[in-house]
């Protein structure tokens, strides 16, 4: 069943007129409908997702731009830890921030490890103001708990038996 160009005008050329216009606008339709799935369907789809890699893309930026500004604050912050700390022994920070935060009389024991580290054992200690002082120690000097063991005391409510290592971290 071969068909030619001719064989093809001559059969549409019998058909009726109503026939002709149904036959015209179907391969229209279909041409059409065509062009929309071939064509516009996946350029469209492509733009749906390049608007998603864009927001995608911001967000990431933003994110980026607001961890910047942290880095920034805490290299500041970092450099004034190392301002503190110069000249300054890891022995000579604990003294004089106990002595400053009211924590030297119960500090028992004291014994360097290395020029890094040091080994505390307090008793009788306010919990509350340990821990301030162990605060005022990472945040002025740059000094870290390494290692802590806290014992409650039993008889004196809010206090503490402590055994702290302690770092400056250089």
């Amino acid at each position: 069943m071969k068909l030619n160009k001719n064989d093809l005008l001559q059969r549409f050329q019998k058909l009726s007129q109503r026939e002709r216009l149904l036959s015209t606008g179907t391969v229209l339709l279909i041409v059409f409908y065509s062009f929309y799935l071939l064509i516009y369907v996946p350029i469209a789809n492509e733009e749906i997702l390049f608007d998603q890699k864009i927001a995608s893309q911001k967000l990431a930026y933003q994110y980026l731009k607001q961890i910047s500004t942290e880095v920034s604050e805490l290299q500041k912050n970092q450099i004034e830890v190392v301002k503190n700390q110069e000249g300054q022994s890891l022995m000579d920070i604990i003294d004089s921030s106990s002595i400053q935060m009211q924590i030297k009389p119960t500090i028992k024991r004291v014994v360097p490890d290395d020029a890094n580290n040091v080994t505390l054992w307090l008793e009788n200690t306010n919990f509350d103001q340990f821990i301030d002082w162990l605060i005022e120690l990472e945040s002025k000097y740059g000094v870290t708990v390494t290692q802590i063991k806290i014992t409650n005391d039993q008889l004196n409510t809010g206090r503490v038996a402590t055994r702290v290592q302690l770092s400056n971290g250089l």
